[in-house]
């Protein structure tokens, strides 16, 4: 997911009705990363056949042909090597995410779509970042690990999938045994995702919008909404709901999707909120973004989404929220007061 648009909610979330409720001071269960069972032999196949990809790049849905093997930059700016901006533990994602300790989140640069209202434009937009070895990357997986991270957090993997699969492998066998976050915009092609299957324990997916004239309009992706809801589908198939153990701790494995509102765009929430519950799973846990503001080129007043969100927005996607029998998830406290 491109982590810009759906930054802080640990400090200021609010539990919708129906929430399990953690009664533990560990929210999140401590359980080894599905990666682990994974035979070496299947695991290598999977990053031959992710990097062999490269060469004509279809990784994800833009299928943009560039021969990244050769150090050629595709659409979404990256080449052969890992490209990161930053990695560190980090506190503001969802409950079963951050935990206690936080979550070892890595930066990544570049990404496959162009959204207009960016807040972090430099590293997805401008490609600001480092490129190095996959073995870098992996001790920097081992160096998160050792801080306490809860698990490893992949922020805009989409285009960087072969890189990935290649530094959790090395990092298992220096001891990585955490569980995978794949943080995602959804906008990912299904033959990759079907890569992950085993290794990702959990997706932090958006649905950012319902009509493909606005996707196409803020991102620059014309077959967004198809391409997010089958992803979104496929994501649910591998993974399933987030589930609470019998101390009331978070299991560390599943599917939680994240809605961003925007203003003047909250009609879309009742389509996101009846996609989830008809498509996935009335126990599919919703995290309802409410930080928008306009960064990037959102200030730009023809594209319509120059301010902040109003109170009136929000109260009304939260109408509707309480309509759609979806009984889990979060809201951002715009009064940025806790009161989970």
């Amino acid at each position: 997911m491109d982590h810009s648009e759906n930054e802080p909610l640990g400090s200021g979330a609010v539990a919708v009705p129906g929430q399990h409720v953690t009664t533990s001071l560990e929210v999140v269960a401590e359980v080894d990363g599905s990666y682990l069972r994974l035979s070496d032999a299947e695991f290598r196949t999977r990053i031959r056949t992710a990097y062999r990809r490269m060469a004509a790049c279809d990784l994800c849905p833009r299928r943009c042909g560039a021969h990244r093997l050769a150090g050629h930059a595709g659409h979404c700016g990256a080449a052969l090597k890992p490209n990161v901006f930053v990695w560190n533990l980090h506190h503001g994602e969802e409950p079963p995410v951050s935990g206690t300790r936080g979550s070892g989140t890595v930066f990544l640069s570049g990404c496959n779509l162009h959204c207009c209202y960016c807040q972090n434009y430099p590293l997805s937009q401008l490609h600001h970042g480092t490129q190095m070895p996959v073995g870098r990357l992996a001790a920097a997986l081992i160096e998160l690990q050792e801080k306490g991270a809860h698990n490893i957090n992949f922020v805009t993997p989409s285009h960087q999938v072969p890189q990935l699969l290649a530094a959790v492998f090395a990092a298992r066998q220096q001891g990585l045994h955490i569980p995978i976050v794949y943080n995602t915009s959804s906008y990912d092609e299904l033959s990759t995702l079907v890569l992950l299957d085993g290794i990702v324990d959990i997706y932090l997916g958006d649905l950012r919008y319902t009509d493909e004239g606005v996707a196409m309009r803020l991102s620059g992706a014309p077959d967004y909404v198809q391409v997010a809801e089958r992803a979104l589908v496929e994501m649910h198939r591998q993974v399933g709901d987030i589930s609470v153990d019998e101390q009331g701790r978070y299991v560390p494995r599943g599917l939680i999707v994240r809605y961003l509102i925007l203003p003047r765009h909250t009609g879309m929430a009742e389509e996101v909120f009846d996609f989830v519950s008809r498509k996935l799973s009335l126990q599919t846990y919703v995290s309802v973004m409410t930080q928008y503001f306009p960064a990037y080129k959102a200030l730009d007043h023809t594209l319509g989404i120059s301010r902040k969100l109003t109170d009136t927005e929000c109260g009304r996607v939260m109408r509707t929220w309480s309509r759609s029998g979806l009984v889990h998830g979060w809201v951002q406290d715009m009064a940025g007061d806790e009161k989970a």
